[in-house]
């Protein structure tokens, strides 16, 4: 399949970038999209990744309180430290 670039544009940014990575303008176009596409695939799964998180946060809030102690005195701590 062709690819036909008719923006002027989008034609010098080809040709530059096939020069700066001293690849043909297709290689250097090729490079690029593989470039654009990690970036956004990671950006996506982060994305998700805190989706998940915001998710999980949202149950642990909502599960109930079975001991009203504070943390500190859960794990018996005082002022110098474990007791």
């Amino acid at each position: 399949m062709a690819l036909n670039i008719v923006n002027r544009r989008v034609e010098e940014k080809a040709i530059k970038a096939s020069q700066v990575t001293n690849v043909n303008k297709t290689a250097a176009v090729e490079i690029a999209l593989d470039y654009y596409l990690a970036h956004h695939q990671l950006r996506q799964s982060k994305n998700a990744a805190r989706r998940e998180i915001d998710i999980l946060l949202d149950e642990l809030v909502e599960l109930p309180v079975l001991d009203k102690r504070s943390a500190d005195d859960i794990l018996d701590y005082d002022e110098d430290g474990l007791v």
